[in-house]
């Protein structure tokens, strides 16, 4: 893989490279990836994750999984009281505003049809692609939602499926990781560097 030479005075950590065989681009979003691989002719693209760029231009990247990219995860702060879920959503809708999250993000209350212990909850479901992202967001808060916390893949699951919606809200992302929209990631193919 041919990677272009990036200024380490900029943050690239988190973003993307994607390997489109003969040449790769750096700088995606989760978001824009998956509209990479929506695209058949980009169906098989190799994908890797920007963890560190060192000062010298060397990258540490890691592999994704074409599964991460269609699939949602969640943190789900459950509690025995309504009240307590109410506040919560308050909570992460205020803490949003004042910082938003790394990614896109879905906000729900509601009380989980299937009658747990804690069926009372307030979930955050986002990209399963920014798990690592959302939870440094979340302990860089402290927040301490519910009594109990779930969270991963089968916990989006559950909400999606047994959750009795009292209130939603959209979390918009960090503007400096906003992703750009379907035709301005298709024409934007073939730079090297993507931001």
């Amino acid at each position: 893989m041919n990677l272009p030479r990036l200024d380490p005075s900029k943050n690239y950590a988190g973003l993307y490279v994607v390997d489109f065989g003969d040449t790769a681009a750096v700088g995606y979003t989760a978001e824009e990836v998956a509209i990479l691989l929506e695209q058949e002719k980009y169906a098989a693209l190799k994908v890797y994750k920007l963890h560190r760029l060192h000062p010298d231009g060397t990258m540490e990247l890691k592999g994704v999984s074409p599964r991460r990219w269609s699939a949602e995860s969640a943190f789900v702060f459950s509690s025995r009281d309504a009240a307590r879920a109410e506040h919560d959503f308050d909570a992460l809708v205020a803490l949003a505003e004042n910082d938003p999250p790394p990614c896109r993000t879905r906000l729900l209350v509601g009380r989980l049809s299937y009658a747990p212990l804690f069926p009372e909850a307030a979930a955050l479901l986002y990209p399963a692609e920014y798990e690592d992202e959302m939870s440094a967001w979340l302990l860089k808060h402290d927040f301490q939602g519910g009594e109990t916390c779930d969270a991963g893949l089968s916990h989006a699951n559950t909400v999606t499926s047994h959750l009795e919606v009292h209130r939603r809200a959209q979390l918009p992302a960090a503007v400096w990781r906003e992703s750009r929209s379907r035709e301005e990631v298709l024409k934007a193919v073939g730079q090297a560097i993507q931001r």
